[in-house]
């Protein structure tokens, strides 16, 4: 084998190599392009923080989670539920964000989300609720935006009067109210 031959065929393996590497990176480039992160940015909050989202999610706005002012609330998609609480009088209107909505806008993966209230209540509920029941993080109750003294700012609500097999002390639980703050596990 000549010098010559040597180079050529050296020359071809590293440009092969380089070649492979390079579409390595594209793909990784691509894939990365595709995920939850990549495809959504989270505004950072302009006014008072009143939700914040930690555990195991993909986008975040801040350094121990995603954090949520009311303007960012205001501006994502409403849900409605027309429903009897045990602790409202007769059924009311409740209005808020769908919890897989708001879970999908924070790339949020695992099996249950532990909500935080303002007192520190806590209590772990499934993921699967917020598909299967249609579970809201609610802000308005019959057209008024909820107060901390009438369980808010923010209150998951369940469509209870949907679904027979809600109307229990279980899922009652799962209502928690004066959230601050959703873990998701």
């Amino acid at each position: 084998m000549t010098r010559h031959s040597f180079m050529t065929r050296h020359s071809l393996l590293r440009l092969a190599a380089l070649a492979g590497f390079a579409a390595l990176a594209w793909i990784a480039v691509v894939t990365t392009a595709g995920s939850p992160a990549a495809q959504t940015a989270l505004a950072a909050p302009k006014g008072k923080v009143i939700l914040t989202i930690t555990g195991m999610i993909a986008i975040k706005n801040a350094p121990n989670g995603a954090a949520f002012d009311r303007a960012m609330l205001d501006a994502m998609p409403k849900t409605t539920i027309k429903t009897a609480t045990p602790w409202t009088e007769g059924q009311q209107v409740f209005e808020g964000i769908a919890l897989k909505t708001l879970i999908a806008a924070v790339g949020g993966t695992g099996g249950t989300v532990r909500a935080l209230a303002l007192n520190n209540y806590a209590y772990e509920i499934p993921l699967a609720d917020a598909t299967k029941y249609g579970a809201i993080l609610a802000y308005k109750q019959n057209g008024r935006e909820i107060s901390v003294r009438e369980k808010g700012p923010l209150w998951i609500v369940y469509p209870l009067d949907d679904f027979a097999e809600i109307r229990n002390i279980e899922y009652h639980s799962r209502m928690v109210w004066q959230i601050k703050e959703l873990q998701i596990k």
